[in-house]
């Protein structure tokens, strides 16, 4: 029994992508110097303590998992790593001479632990740039489309009209549940493909990744009430699919890849939630965010470099509209009902994509009446449910870093929907199932419990 448990410790450690790799380069680094050692003493003469090698190997793993080598880092790119693996070893051999005074073999260690430690990530690095130069068969990766898995969809409509705005080539993979009409009378469409497919079909998912130059990955079963109705849909198509479209793409050697995730995996907390906050997810959608980031950011393949945005609450106009979204919600409750009600959210804070845009539900509910200005609006939050949710985020990071802020105020997005319908934009009641993903994500649930779905999918990926 002792035995069965140190070896499951020992392949936890092998197949976990950092713990293994930090064992792998301890193991290869101390048999290495205690080589050398043992030669170098053997010719030498010269007595050494036999804590040389090994002082210099931990030294060595420790500043490489302080710079990140094996974190924040473990994706970088060649370049930046060779600069880490060179810093830690020359921090090692100023260690080595200092406490034994013996720079040759400090030397000595020096050189053949940065030629096994480069060598391999140098040329693994080498083989998979010339296979990818192969595979685009010498376009440049501006010639070739964006994907946008998911394009149909509340945001992945705006995204896709945007890029398209910029002359870049976008191919959109999707179910298109919603129709392919999201995307009438769209402008610049010479550059627009279309593939209708399912997301956990490999044959589909492959012909829709092949030749592309990076993959936005935006489909999901998205929000709570939504992910609640059925589970194992939910793990399937946000968790399942999301390693099924990473492993595509590295089999293309697309390196680019941006996954839609949510400021639902903070949870709820007191404090104000920055990137490096530990996760608390208290739904069921949230976790399944959560865990397709670690199946994203746990993957150690160098030239595969995921970036993961946590969206909040967003609002405003789409090619394809929601109205279960609350400041979109509240809009059209006021225009059509004239009175604005919330039976499913309690007072929890909002962010709503910018440090200056965190509203309260009251606050959206008043700056919603405020825009349509019709003094026959009632807010009324009589028997509001509570909600486990309530967390404030902070967006100085990606301000900071990249320079992005909130070009709409939330005035101006609920006087946007505002207009659109009184412009008759929309062509059903604001609770129609079309515009609300619960009661689509049902006649999913459907068709993903049918024998049908079944045989054609499940067998396929097995």
């Amino acid at each position: 029994m002792a035995l069965t448990t140190i070896f499951s410790a020992i392949e936890r450690i092998i197949y976990d992508p950092i713990k293994g790799r930090i064992v792998y380069d301890l193991i290869v680094s101390l048999i290495f110097n205690f080589l050398i050692y043992f030669i170098f003493i053997f010719f030498e003469k010269e007595r050494i303590s036999v804590l040389f090698p090994l002082i210099y190997s931990s030294i060595y793993i420790l500043c490489n998992f302080t710079l990140g080598l094996y974190g924040r880092n473990r994706t970088a790119i060649l370049r930046n790593k060779i600069t880490i693996l060179v810093i830690s070893n020359l921090a090692a051999f100023l260690a080595t001479v200092f406490l034994f005074d013996n720079v040759f073999l400090s030397v000595f260690l020096f050189i053949i632990n940065c030629t096994i430690s480069i060598s391999p990530r140098f040329f693994l690095n080498f083989n998979v740039e010339r296979t990818t130069f192969k595979k685009i068969a010498g376009k440049q990766s501006s010639d070739l489309p964006i994907l946008v898995v998911g394009g149909g969809g509340y945001i992945g409509s705006v995204l896709v009209e945007e890029l398209l705005k910029r002359d870049k080539k976008v191919r959109v993979f999707d179910k298109f549940i919603y129709s392919k009409n999201v995307f009438k009378g769209i402008r610049n469409v010479k550059n627009l493909e279309l593939i209708e497919g399912d997301i956990s079909d490999i044959y589909s998912l492959t012909l829709a990744v092949k030749g592309t130059s990076a993959i936005v990955h935006l489909a999901a079963v998205v929000g709570d009430p939504a992910a609640e109705i059925d589970e194992e849909l939910t793990r399937h198509v946000n968790i399942a699919s999301t390693r099924l479209l990473k492993e595509t793409a590295k089999a293309f050697s697309i390196e680019k890849f941006v996954f839609a995730s949510s400021c639902s995996v903070y949870g709820f907390g007191s404090k104000i939630q920055t990137e490096r906050s530990r996760p608390n997810p208290v739904s069921l959608y949230a976790k399944t965010k959560l865990d397709s980031e670690k199946e994203l950011l746990s993957d150690t393949t160098d030239t595969f470099h995921p970036v993961i945005l946590r969206f909040a609450t967003v609002f405003g106009h789409s090619r394809k509209p929601r109205f279960d979204l609350v400041a979109n919600l509240f809009v059209a409750q006021a225009y059509t009902n004239k009175n604005i009600t919330n039976e499913k959210v309690g007072r929890k804070i909002f962010n709503v994509g910018d440090d200056l845009l965190n509203y309260t539900i009251l606050d959206l509910a008043k700056t919603t009446a405020s825009v349509i200005k019709d003094e026959k609006i009632n807010i009324n939050f009589t028997g509001v449910k509570k909600d486990k949710r309530n967390y404030r985020v902070s967006f100085k990071k990606i301000k900071n870093e990249l320079g992005f802020s909130s070009s709409t105020s939330l005035e101006q997005g609920v006087r946007e929907i505002y207009e659109n319908f009184l412009n008759k934009k929309y062509k059903k009641t604001y609770k129609d199932s079309f515009y609300i993903n619960s009661e689509i994500t049902k006649d999913l649930k459907r068709e993903f419990r049918s024998k049908k779905y079944k045989k054609s999918h499940f067998t396929t990926i097995s």
